[in-house]
């Protein structure tokens, strides 16, 4: 069995539960809390979202699933990937309220054996947050903070399903490249799809 290669990175990766990584224009990217599971099982619980993710993404999304993602994953850093959750800031036009809005999550999940330079990207937002340009925003910064951040990471990538326009349009608008279509690749809800792969490596910044 390949062993795990673990990325160097060459700053601060903000570990402490809550850190703030990112701000931009409307959004704060942070780490979780563990009280943060709430809302997240509230937002995820959608099978408009679930739909178009993975099975490891649980239906119905559940307190105990959240807190099971927080503490196992995104706050398991382990060589594993990046994960954090996008925030609408607080006192905006987008926010009136005086606490920032939790609307999803966003993260890169590292790859092994001879692809341990290629971090894949996913995410998603809540219903209510959707065609508001908040996922290409979120997107964007990550995607330089990571490859500032690792020097060795060469590659991005992420996959949408086939029928998924949005988020392939999300993907498109951060400059990721559409390299093609793996035709019946996934199973979904007893449904067969079409997967598209979008890559971004480090000289196309």
């Amino acid at each position: 069995m390949a062993s795990t290669r673990k990325l160097t990175a060459v700053s601060s990766t903000c570990e402490e539960p809550g850190a703030k990584i990112l701000e931009t224009q409307r959004l704060i990217l942070r780490r979780f809390y563990p009280s943060d599971a709430e809302v997240m099982s509230q937002a995820a619980d959608n099978e408009s979202i679930s739909k178009n993710l993975r099975d490891g993404f649980p239906s119905p999304y559940t307190l105990a699933a959240a807190l099971s993602f927080i503490n196992n994953v995104a706050n398991n850093f382990d060589g594993a990937g990046q994960h954090c959750g996008i925030f609408v800031k607080a006192n905006t036009p987008e926010n009136p309220s005086s606490e920032p809005v939790f609307i999803g999550t966003i993260g890169m999940m590292a790859k092994n054996d001879v692809y341990f330079r290629t971090w894949e990207m996913g995410y998603w937002l809540a219903e209510t947050a959707w065609g508001k340009g908040y996922a290409t925003e979120a997107a964007k910064a990550l995607i330089r903070w990571c490859f500032e951040t690792w020097p060795e990471l060469n590659r991005i990538e992420a996959c949408a399903n086939g029928g998924n326009k949005a988020s392939q349009n999300v993907l498109r608008k951060v400059g990721l490249v559409e390299e093609g279509t793996r035709r019946g690749a996934v199973c979904k809800n007893g449904e067969i799809l079409d997967e598209v792969l979008f890559g971004l490596l480090r000289s196309e910044l």
